[in-house]
């Protein structure tokens, strides 16, 4: 039995019915995957997932993975956040469902990744190393039962046996922001202010086909 094109996603087990059938030495039975069925009939989950090329085209507020969260249907961030002494992460405090923002639980290449007292994320992976994410907001399996709010699983990328990579630096003054009309008139003076993101990553082969390697940075600088 051979089964070619199937499409194995994070927290996903696709399921493959092989049917065998007596016959020659000689016979081979192949399946063709060319479709990915939009009904689940193997779990009941509720969940949203993105591809390398969602999480690189879609508007991420600060290019923060937390915030992928509010791309999702009832999610509402808090007006408040942990201080950045003992949030370091910048992991942002978001109500999925109406449940508290420390039910969510995260998992970074297949481990925990939550701290288990502020309830926030521990390694809040760069844009450009994240390959795919996962994230559950109902129904979760039983292995998750830690999770409260919503379940969210990342995939980090690897190195291949060819050199790739990114390089990103953005730049916001606040010279650059509209004057709110109503509370700033024409000659008040406006609050200066910058804030530089900037960082990369670089893959490639160590031996080809058997050791890759993948590396990644992101720096803020704000004052």
């Amino acid at each position: 039995f051979q089964a070619q094109g199937i499409a194995v996603a994070a927290d996903s087990s696709p399921r493959i019915d092989a049917q065998m059938k007596a016959g020659s030495t000689s016979e081979t039975v192949t399946v063709s995957a060319n479709t990915i069925p939009e009904l689940k009939t193997d779990r009941a989950d509720v969940a949203t997932q993105f591809t390398t090329k969602e999480v690189e085209s879609l508007p991420i507020p600060d290019r923060n993975f937390t915030n992928m969260q509010l791309l999702l249907p009832g999610a509402q961030s808090l007006n408040w956040s942990h201080a950045s002494d003992e949030n370091p992460q910048a992991s942002k405090q978001i109500q999925v469902d109406g449940q508290a923002f420390g039910g969510v639980a995260y998992q970074l290449d297949g481990t925990d990744n939550q701290d288990p007292i502020l309830g926030i994320i521990v390694i809040n992976p760069p844009l450009d190393a994240i390959s795919e994410t996962k994230i559950t907001t109902q129904n979760f399996d039983a292995e998750f039962g830690k999770a409260v709010s919503s379940f969210i699983s990342v995939q980090t990328k690897s190195g291949s046996n060819t050199f790739h990579g990114s390089l990103f630096d953005y730049r916001e003054s606040s010279a650059n922001l509209a004057r709110d009309p109503y509370t700033q008139f024409p000659g008040t003076i406006f609050p200066p202010g910058l804030k530089n993101q900037f960082g990369g990553s670089i893959g490639g082969p160590i031996l080809k086909d058997k050791l890759f390697f993948f590396g990644d940075y992101q720096g803020v600088r704000q004052k």
